[in-house]
């Protein structure tokens, strides 16, 4: 079963972006990247949402005049909004909370990240249904991303509701792929499925390159897999161990000796706990998504989405194939996995 996408009033209409978060290392960098791919026309409006009383009070004033500075030529309207309740926009990133950095006071794990986390999340959403005209697209930053996606889908429709982690994670491994086999990024297809954490799941049956389909092409793809590496488990505490003691550039070496997909899990860990965070890449990812949705295209691509058995049987939030459009989720791909990565992802699933 495929998901029918709700109408829009068209393509060609402007769409107004709030960043919810907009004060913190990602939300800045999103918010940056947007402006200088010149994504947003000077007729849209750009919102930057943050939280009176917290730090982003005394920073975004300040942020929306460097923006002005940078990019007065074409900038959108800026708009400085307080509270979930004062977001006004079609398609809302939702970027806020905590996130794992290895600092004191800092989440350690998936469990503490959602406890901290999820009530800003859901408070966006029940704000959004609240006072919004029923069309807006939620983009799910925010970590964990799948209890994010389903806070969401408890007050708005599932169809809008899209989660990057899988996003994120497939344009890790085909960078990782091109990486060893000397080729543009562009030139790798391929997909990670599951959840956006320790149980994703790189799907090397989806693994496709171009120049390289011949046998010998194909025999060199296949030897890029690395059975014998660790499970991600291990895998992760190995390399948290590394970097504190040996720090970053040991880990990074260490994960070098691993195969591509493990390799699209520890390093961004290792870029989180070196305190450089992942903000230039994240935000260059979610732009290139957002400036199709604002095109008006279709986006093929792996997202976390609330399914109801269009993928697999799962009944609940999953990285899955899907084609994304400024309707949201267009359809669910009916992609043929092999039995053991279709294994994985489905029991990569937590409880809808």
């Amino acid at each position: 079963m495929l998901l029918a996408a709700v109408a829009h009033p068209g393509h060609n209409q402007t769409m107004d972006v709030a960043i919810v978060g907009a004060a913190g290392t990602i939300g800045r960098q999103i918010a940056i990247t947007l402006l200088r791919a010149r994504v947003l026309p000077p007729t849209a409006r750009l919102q930057l949402v943050g939280r009176r009383g917290g730090p982003s009070e005394a920073v975004l004033p300040g942020f929306a005049a460097d923006l002005a500075d940078a990019f007065a030529e074409e900038l959108p309207e800026i708009d400085l909004a307080w509270g979930p309740d004062e977001i006004l926009a079609d398609l809302v990133i939702v970027a806020a909370g905590a996130t794992v950095t290895g600092l004191p006071g800092a989440p350690r794990d998936r469990a503490a990240l959602a406890a901290v986390n999820l009530p800003l999340v859901e408070a966006c959403a029940k704000a959004v249904a609240r006072n919004g005209h029923g069309e807006e697209l939620v983009l799910v930053v925010t970590n964990p991303v799948e209890a994010g996606v389903a806070a969401c889908c408890r007050h708005l429709d599932r169809r809008r509701v899209i989660g990057m982690g899988g996003f994120l994670d497939t344009l890790r491994f085909r960078q990782e792929i091109a990486a060893e086999l000397g080729v543009r990024r562009q030139m790798v297809h391929g997909l990670v499925l599951g959840e956006h954490g320790s149980r994703l799941v790189p799907c090397w049956s989806t693994v496709r390159v171009y120049g390289f389909e011949s046998e010998d092409g194909a025999a060199r793809i296949a030897a890029l897999r690395r059975p014998h590496d660790p499970a991600p488990d291990t895998a992760l505490c190995e390399i948290a161990g590394i970097v504190a003691r040996e720090g970053p550039a040991a880990a990074y070496r260490r994960a070098d000796a691993w195969g591509a997909g493990l390799r699209a899990l520890v390093k961004p860990l290792v870029t989180q706990l070196s305190g450089a965070r992942t903000p230039v890449g994240s935000a260059e990812m979610i732009v290139r998504l957002v400036a199709t949705i604002l095109a008006g295209g279709q986006f093929p691509a792996a997202a976390q989405v609330m399914l109801d058995g269009e993928f697999l049987g799962i009944h609940g939030v999953c990285g899955a194939p899907v084609v994304i459009s400024n309707r949201g989720v267009e359809r669910i791909d009916a992609l043929e996995l092999a039995p053991d990565e279709a294994a994985a992802v489905r029991a990569s699933v937590g409880p809808p």
